[in-house]
């Protein structure tokens, strides 16, 4: 019995370490991914858009609302958010000609578009409940 107990605890530990490292690497590329196709969805949606392949709400140009819209599948067309706990997202987005100058969206052409995608992740792990604070920054030129 006792040599039940020990292997016991030491599989259990080593099976939810393998499934919480998968979740973590999965949840990790969501947030790299993320950011860069919120940063896309940005620029070809400046000041002056003429395309919008994915109709917006509010039109165009996409305001920061739209960007977090997009990126936690808000609308219903934006990314896949299967196995992400969408209410930790944080999503910023921030428009710049030079580091000094920072504003809101939408940014004007040829000027710089900042997506920060942040996603707090929770690991199941009954013996050492742990968060990860995973985050992503996307920087495009956005679009004439």
């Amino acid at each position: 019995m006792l040599e039940f107990a020990i292997s016991t605890v030491v599989i259990l530990t080593v099976l939810f370490g393998i499934i919480d490292v998968g979740r973590a690497a999965y949840a990790y590329d969501w947030v790299v991914h993320a950011a860069r196709q919120g940063a896309r969805f940005m620029i070809v949606r400046g000041t002056y858009c003429i395309y919008d392949p994915v109709p917006l709400p509010g039109g165009c140009p996409a305001t920061a609302q739209d960007a977090t819209n997009y990126i936690t599948n808000a609308n219903g067309n934006g990314l896949d958010t299967t196995g992400i706990a969408t209410n930790q997202v944080t999503v910023f987005t921030n428009c710049f000609r030079v580091a000094n100058e920072q504003g809101p969206p939408p940014c004007a052409p040829t000027g710089w578009i900042r997506v920060r995608v942040q996603y707090n992740f929770s690991f199941v792990s009954p013996f050492v409940p742990l968060t990860w604070t995973m985050h992503s920054t996307s920087y495009m030129v956005v679009q004439n």
